[in-house]
């Protein structure tokens, strides 16, 4: 072949190839990437799904009227009576205020929801740390705790705060949740037959560095506050396994583990928990956006331990807020945004699990009934 001839072969290859249009550019993004879309910001893209799925609206859930939403904080509400319309809008029996605080504080809550209005909130108490340095804080803090029992507290509730906040003045080393301080605490409550509704650490991902692999990057980047890796605080494992170290030590005392013992990620673990550690539960509240996205299970985990977990939503009662939780639990809805039931949390959809009606009807109220010392009550 000539060298003019093999020239003559990729120029008539150039001549019989399409040429691009305008729309073939616009087809092929071209014109979007020219405008700009490769510099678009991790935190300013929001996809829309294009997955045509079904939606089911549990507008009152399976036992209307019984559910106990175990985990709730009311501190700030000044509109209670309006609390109470949104619980009967949404068929809720009672809500479990956790912000009681101690002492007068706690009498004035006490007054203002649980006496205010019978039968439709019970409020916690909470430990006082100041002063933690005293020899005599012990001592003080149970016997504090034991009044409040007896002014009507329902259990006690403790923050993420034991374990990442409170700290020794005289060492500024932050106090441990397995402290030998908070036996005589965990004692009280055995002897007066309260739960502990205990939060530690926080979802795995607060635990690690916020960059390019941190699956709760948008809301780390909207709240930096909440990450907690680095400094001086102990491990997420390091928490999870002083927590642990008390439930063992104190076999009399019922330990509730918030948010699913904040290991939703890893069912498997809470699992080898509640199999070890028979005083020990958990409640869902506020991770259902973890449960949903492992459906299958999700599923089993509930059924398997349905008389150790507890409802609850760590969000200020709402019709709408609690629709939510109902549609997680009760349907087969697939692919759903679930972030108006708490705020944004993680990256992804979830799918509902469908549980069965006996299964609902122990973590709606049967359970709380059971370790709040409530009487059931018929109401149908």
């Amino acid at each position: 072949m000539s060298s003019s001839a093999r020239h003559l072969v990729p120029l008539a290859l150039l001549l019989a190839a399409p040429t691009a249009s305008a729309d073939d550019s616009a087809l092929h993004g071209r014109s979007a990437i020219e405008g700009g879309i490769r510099e678009l910001k991790l935190k300013d893209w929001k996809p829309r799904s294009m997955l045509v799925t079904k939606v089911t609206r549990v507008d009152r859930p399976t036992d209307s009227g019984q559910v106990i939403d175990a985990h709730n904080h009311l501190g700030d509400v000044e509109d209670v009576a309006g609390i109470v319309t949104a619980m009967n809008e949404a068929g809720v029996r009672t809500v479990v205020n956790l912000d009681g605080g101690s002492g007068t504080e706690l009498r004035n809550e006490l007054k203002r929801f649980d006496l205010a209005h019978p039968g439709r909130f019970l409020t916690f108490a909470l430990v006082d740390f100041k002063g933690v340095d005293a020899a005599d804080w012990s001592a003080r803090a149970a016997r504090q705790l034991e009044r409040d029992f007896a002014a009507g507290a329902k259990g006690l509730k403790i923050h993420k705060s034991l374990g990442l906040g409170v700290r020794y003045k005289s060492t500024g080393k932050l106090m441990r949740v397995d402290d030998p301080k908070l036996d005589a605490v965990w004692a009280a409550c055995a002897k007066h037959r309260r739960p502990v509704m205990i939060h530690t650490a926080d979802p795995a991902a607060f635990f690690t560095p916020l960059d390019r692999f941190n699956e709760r990057w948008h809301e780390l980047n909207d709240h930096p506050g909440w990450l907690f890796h680095g400094k001086d605080y102990p491990g997420y494992k390091e928490l999870l396994a002083q927590l642990k170290r008390v439930i063992k030590r104190h076999p009399r005392t019922t330990f509730v583990g918030a948010h699913v013992a904040s290991q939703a990620e890893d069912l498997r673990s809470v699992a080898q928990w509640l199999d070890e550690l028979p005083n020990f539960h958990v409640d869902i509240n506020a991770r259902i956006n973890e449960l949903g996205r492992q459906p299958y299970s999700a599923r089993r985990f509930l059924i398997k331990y349905q008389d150790r977990v507890l409802f609850g939503t760590d969000t200020l009662p709402g019709a709408a807020m609690y629709r939510v939780y109902y549609r997680f639990l009760e349907t087969d809805d697939e692919h759903w945004d679930s972030s108006s039931g708490h705020h944004l949390q993680g990256f992804w959809m979830i799918y509902g699990i469908y549980l069965p009606k006996d299964v609902l009807a122990k973590l709606y109220h049967r359970n709380a009934e059971r370790l709040l010392g409530l009487k059931a009550v018929d109401r149908r």
